[in-house]
């Protein structure tokens, strides 16, 4: 009897030991293409005297993100065939989209291809922050006006969209130029976030009043699209700010039809952000 509970014991280390030396199962692709839309905010939140080590987080985050959509979508197809999409896009405060940082699903190139594509984007990257950098006087990002102007033509139906957008948070200009941005009643192209800031009923005011962030376009067939947004890298010039910022940007997404939405605060680490950032991207 004894020894063949020790022929048992053995036996199931040994499977055991099998177990552990089997490679885990392979990762299962998305359900749906992935199409992924990061918008870099190079406005004067980058400037060298204001935030110093901004550009160098951004530039961090940015790659994190190459290496997630390498490391999670195209290499589970072994570089071949992926249906797959990721963009970096600068919207400029003249409302001139900058031509897309790109990598595009593969048209039969494989893994040549897909490094070739890689290898530009992030040069294409590090070249756009250098430039921001060496700016005098920064000419902002108009968020509101990439969203009027270009991003239907961004997302896909037959895709998971997923938004990052890597900003402070906060939609607003010099008030030399806010003078002349467009807006009907108190919905605005840009936010108003210090007028609500001291009050304890701000929120009752914002939504009697109809504040708001201003929809010129149609957007009712945004809801046809499957669309997530995250904003990151969030850093509030005052405490009492966030839930303000917050309202502006719920209120104008959901009358777009865009209903997922996340809002994180800078962190410290960069690889705290890249690594929730892989989360987010895995929600199917």
């Amino acid at each position: 009897m004894e020894k063949m509970k020790g022929l048992t014991t053995v036996f199931t280390i040994f499977l055991l030991w099998m177990g552990g030396c089997t490679d885990p199962p392979p990762k299962l692709p998305p359900s749906k293409p992935v199409n992924i839309i990061v918008i870099l905010d190079t406005s004067d939140r980058v400037s060298k005297e204001k935030n110093p080590e901004q550009a160098e987080e951004d530039t961090q985050i940015a790659t994190g993100i190459i290496s997630i959509f390498e490391e999670e979508l195209v290499r589970p197809e072994l570089y071949i065939g992926y249906p797959h999409q990721l963009a970096f896009v600068v919207p400029t405060q003249d409302g001139k989209d900058t031509n897309p940082l790109n990598i595009t699903k593969d048209t039969g190139g494989g893994a040549p291809q897909f490094k070739k594509m890689k290898k530009e984007l992030i040069a294409g990257i590090n070249g756009l922050y250098q430039d921001v950098n060496g700016q005098v006087k920064f000419t902002g990002s108009d968020i509101w006006d990439w969203f009027r102007k270009s991003a239907k033509a961004r997302l896909q139906k037959d895709a998971l969209n997923y938004i990052i957008c890597i900003s402070d948070g906060y939609l607003d200009f010099d008030a030399d130029i806010q003078k002349n941005r467009p807006s009907r009643g108190n919905k605005t192209t840009f936010m108003q976030v210090a007028k609500f800031r001291n009050n304890p009923d701000w929120e009752k005011k914002f939504d009697n009043e109809g504040h708001g962030l201003l929809i010129t376009e149609d957007f009712t067939d945004f809801r046809d699209y499957n669309v997530k947004l995250l904003i990151i890298e969030i850093k509030l010039r005052y405490m009492l700010d966030r839930p303000i910022i917050e309202k502006y940007w719920q209120t104008w997404l959901d009358s777009m039809g865009i209903t997922h939405s996340e809002f994180w605060e800078s962190q410290d680490d960069t690889s705290i952000v890249i690594e929730k950032i892989k989360e987010f991207i895995s929600t199917d």
